[in-house]
């Protein structure tokens, strides 16, 4: 192995394997960040099932719409 020449690499082939190496890294990015920040946690024993939201993501949203609804059919009609 120390007898194999290191021959240098083209831009494209770094950039193909900087790809492959950030798509195995699905816990990382923007949409995981938002997502753990708004959902319950994951459950590492059942991957495939949907998480809820946390129970103060459905409160602010009730809140809000409850708030928008007021607002609609006081002021508007």
């Amino acid at each position: 192995m120390l007898d194999k020449q290191l021959k240098p690499l083209s831009v494209a082939e770094v950039h193909a394997e900087l790809e492959k190496h950030l798509s195995d890294r699905r816990h990382m990015g923007f949409r995981n960040l938002v997502g753990d920040l708004l959902l319950e946690p994951r459950d590492p024993f059942r991957i495939e099932t949907r998480r809820q939201p946390k129970r103060w993501v459905g409160l602010l949203f009730g809140v809000t719409t409850l708030s928008a609804l007021v607002f609609y059919f006081s002021h508007l009609r």
